[in-house]
């Protein structure tokens, strides 16, 4: 038959071993949470990336909207065609002068 010892640990065992499983817990939650790639941190800054990204999808898609409106308002409507010619490209209706008005810079001497 084999004998088994019973070891008990001094107090001061007992409260190194606590110490060390306390470090090794530790360790391993920050390893958890600081992990590069896939940690806690990781996790959060992608989902705020991604809320970034829905929000500018959004943006996006808005603007497609307007673009799309704004092409069909061009196809159909003949004065709306009109005043973007002339109001951002500059554009003249045949025989027709601008005259400008405003005054030139003087020159500095």
């Amino acid at each position: 038959m084999k004998k088994t010892y019973k070891t008990s640990w001094s107090p001061d065992q007992q409260k190194r071993l606590v110490q060390v499983l306390i470090f090794f817990t530790v360790l391993v939650l920050l390893a958890i949470i600081l992990a590069p790639g896939k940690g806690l941190l990781f996790l959060r800054n992608q989902k705020v990336q991604i809320a970034s990204l829905h929000a500018e999808k959004q943006n996006l898609l808005q603007k497609n909207i307007a673009l799309r409106e704004e092409i069909k308002r061009m196809k159909t409507d003949v004065i709306f065609l009109e005043e973007v010619a002339r109001g951002q490209h500059g554009l003249l209706k045949k025989d027709e002068i601008v005259f400008d008005f405003t005054p030139k810079e003087k020159k500095k001497k």
